[in-house]
């Protein structure tokens, strides 16, 4: 039976790891041991304590960010800010602590995708679409879906922006009940998804009527601070948005939305923010959307199938718990992240193991790596240009690997996450599989701009010296490398292939200890590099290192 009952105890050293393998983009050796100490529910505060917004992204053409009052460059493409985007994002994401901000908001752009070049005219919306997202990170996600419905970047994206009364757009009503919200369950009858109906999609769509982009960032929500779309019309009356009656099916009820303060085909602009709370106070009342989020919630932090059993002892708990707390996305967390099924001791050790069952996405097998080695990257206070040029590089890595960041295939969002049944299966094939590899060789060899210089490496000889107990003692040494880098309890034929055939190449363990003293002592280390680079590369690219 999957039990949601908390673990007692201090977590221990490969509990942290797991947690913070699955909760964060990957551990640095220093919180692995600090997390070890604590208990699962200390943990959980550790990792939701507040963070400060990063600052804005900085082109180095103008010296500034493109957020209004600035602009880009004219000098400048728009996709080009794209990638300075994309590169801000995933370095903010290497740079975070053991802190589950930038993993929910990573979980988030999976579930409310934007495809950036869509929206890539207008370079800031897809900026104050990821601080939409950061702000809400660990907050309401009620709060959130509401926001993303007039986020100018999702307006242009799903086309809520065109859809107006009389010649209704029903891209975004559609994807906002079957992805977003409800989810889409069995059909069961004509146009009928048991979780809502095509009637509904055409209510929906009309109650979202009358919205369109702000190009002069002078809408401002009260909460966030963030630029939003606005109601087309006036500066108090609304002209495009559909007065009509939305008459809702059994799905909602058969709740009908009707638009207040109609006068002459229009209402005024509070009216139509009006009914947008409306609708949502409707959706997010039924029972679907809060099992529907908590199942993607699953999928992210524990496994992707979710058998009857998990449905019934973990999916529908966590979904009463997320409704009690008026959809505080923490409540689910701290339940889910301090259970028994989550650290795999509600079933036997050899049963439904969640720990070490998921296979890596491409981001984080590369920002986890660059994290748990703490590689440093080009400064982007002294060195910006070499900054963009090295996440350029990285960004070519993630579409070699399967994972075209901020750009998925289509409105659903990347395979991996929503795709029935091969989910994170899709990470892998022949050619993505080995791409992985060729990212280790790469980042032993290291990655270089146009003119030779060094733009990221990995020393592991270093790695070794500055965090290994007793790096002489073969075994020692071995013990420490797994734990940090395998999320799985090797086998020993296993991990005596990695000690005696990568390392020590057959040779003896004090053939070994004699060669890094002589290293300590005379700062030679091309014996000991040779070994340490070899073993490096089979670990990382060993099964094992591509599963956390």
């Amino acid at each position: 039976m999957a039990s949601l009952n908390p673990i007692s105890g201090i977590l221990g050293v490969q509990n942290a790891a797991h947690l913070l393998r699955r909760a964060t983009f990957g551990p640095k050796i220093q919180d692995i041991q600090i997390f070890s100490t604590l208990t699962a529910a200390a943990a959980f505060q550790q990792l939701i304590q507040p963070q400060i917004a990063p600052n804005l992204p900085i082109d180095y053409l103008n010296g500034t960010d493109w957020v209004y009052p600035n602009s880009i460059d004219p000098n400048r493409n728009t996709d080009t800010i794209s990638e300075f985007t994309s590169g801000w994002w995933i370095d903010n994401i290497r740079a975070s602590g053991a802190n589950l901000t930038e993993r929910m908001v990573w979980f988030y752009h999976t579930h409310f995708p934007l495809i950036i070049s869509r929206a890539e005219s207008r370079p800031q919306f897809s900026l104050d679409y990821l601080r939409l997202l950061r702000f809400y990170a660990i907050g309401n996600y009620k709060d959130l879906a509401k926001a993303i419905c007039i986020d100018n970047s999702m307006l242009v994206h799903l086309d809520g922006n065109l859809n107006v009364k009389g010649v209704p757009q029903e891209n975004f009503g559609r994807e906002f009940l079957e992805l977003f919200t409800v989810g889409k369950g069995p059909q069961i009858g004509p146009e009928d998804y048991t979780n809502f109906t095509e009637t509904d999609v055409k209510a929906l769509t009309k109650a979202l009527t009358g919205w369109g982009i702000d190009t002069t960032y002078q809408t401002i929500d009260p909460i966030t601070n963030i630029p939003t779309g606005k109601v087309k019309g006036s500066l108090t009356n609304s002209s495009q948005h559909d007065v009509t009656n939305k008459q809702f099916t059994a799905a909602f009820n058969n709740t009908l939305i009707q638009t207040a303060n109609a006068s002459g085909g229009n209402t005024t602009i509070q009216s139509v923010y009006d009914e947008l709370d409306d609708v949502i106070d409707m959706i997010f009342n039924s029972p679907h959307t809060a099992k529907n989020i908590c199942r993607r919630i699953y999928r992210e932090f524990v496994y992707y199938d979710i058998t009857a059993e998990i449905e019934t002892d973990i999916i529908a708990p966590l979904a009463s718990i997320l409704e009690q707390n008026n959809f505080e996305i923490t409540s689910v967390l701290e339940v889910l992240l301090a259970s028994e099924h989550f650290y795999d001791l509600d079933s036997a050790p050899t049963n439904d193991n969640n720990i070490g069952a998921i296979i890596k996405s491409p981001i984080d097998l590369i920002v986890g790596t660059l994290r748990l080695f703490e590689m440093a990257v080009p400064d982007k206070n002294t060195a910006l240009e070499n900054h963009y040029t090295l996440y350029s590089k990285l960004l070519q890595q993630l579409e070699a690997q399967g994972l075209h960041f901020f750009e998925p295939y289509d409105v659903a969002g990347y395979d991996a996450y929503f795709q029935v049944p091969d989910f994170q299966r899709y990470w892998i094939s022949s050619n993505y599989l080995a791409n992985r590899y060729k990212f280790i060789e790469y980042l032993i060899d290291g990655f270089t701009n146009g003119t030779g210089t060094v733009l990221l490496k990995l020393d592991f000889v270093q790695f070794v010296k500055d965090n290994c107990s007793n790096a002489a003692n073969a075994t020692i040494l071995m013990q420490e490398l797994t734990s940090w880098m395998i999320p799985i309890t090797l086998t020993t034929a296993r991990f005596d292939y990695f000690k005696d055939n990568v390392l020590l190449d057959q040779l003896s363990a004090a053939n070994w200890s004699t060669e890094w003293n002589n290293y300590i002592n005379t700062n030679n280390d091309t014996n000991v590099r040779i070994q340490l680079e070899k073993l490096a590369l089979a670990l990382m690219q060993s099964p094992e290192y591509q599963i956390y």
